[in-house]
């Protein structure tokens, strides 16, 4: 497996992610259309019979994590980000054209902020009554801050700072995703540290 962190050292961790990301989409774009696959409309019709393709993995995913021993909300929240993963996955498969792939990575950047309200709730729900504000001034920061970084990741995408081009439009809807994914998890490891505390 090529190691790009070794040929790239000056790129962040973060920007390493995207770029192997959107190398990967790349190569696999151009797998599909160097066997002359188009690309697919997708449709509602299409998300519903991807989405029950992927409900028919959920009982063996579900036995395994019980396997582990994984808690009731460990597992529903796995659960619901392998739906996410998955779906995001299945669409880009078929309609890897850049608007295809910024669309996926859209939906899937929605659904993780679904996800995070969810257990954001879940959590203000837990904690008390004085530390309530704690997190809600936390939150709040943490919302100004996405909106910022978008701001700035839109900006040092365009053309005189990045080259242009259209793979620029996807390694910003991902690392604006990302930004919204790993806020999702953390909000859930909250909730979940609480639940679990002895």
């Amino acid at each position: 497996m090529l190691n790009l962190t070794k040929l790239l050292p000056h790129i962040s961790t973060n920007n390493m992610r995207v770029l192997t990301l959107t190398v990967l989409f790349c190569a696999f774009g151009i797998h599909l259309m160097a066997q002359n696959v188009g690309t697919q409309e997708i449709t509602p019709q299409v998300i519903e019979k991807l989405r029950s393709e992927i409900e028919k993995q959920i009982p063996s995913l579900k036995q395994e994590f019980e396997k582990r021993e994984m808690n009731a909300d460990e597992i529903e929240f796995s659960l619901d980000t392998f739906r996410i993963e998955r779906l995001a996955a299945k669409k880009i498969e078929l309609n890897y054209s850049t608007l295809g792939i910024n669309v996926a990575v859209n939906d899937l950047t929605e659904s993780y902020n679904k996800l995070m309200n969810k257990y954001y709730n879940k959590l203000f729900k837990l904690i008390q009554t004085d530390d309530k504000e704690v997190l809600i001034v936390a939150q709040k920061a943490w919302l100004t801050f996405r909106d910022k970084e978008e701001n700035l990741i839109g900006t040092l995408t365009n053309k005189i700072y990045s080259g242009g081009g259209t793979i620029q439009y996807i390694i910003a809807t991902g690392s604006y995703s990302e930004i919204v994914k790993k806020r999702s998890i953390k909000i859930f490891d909250y909730y979940n540290n609480i639940l679990k505390k002895p």
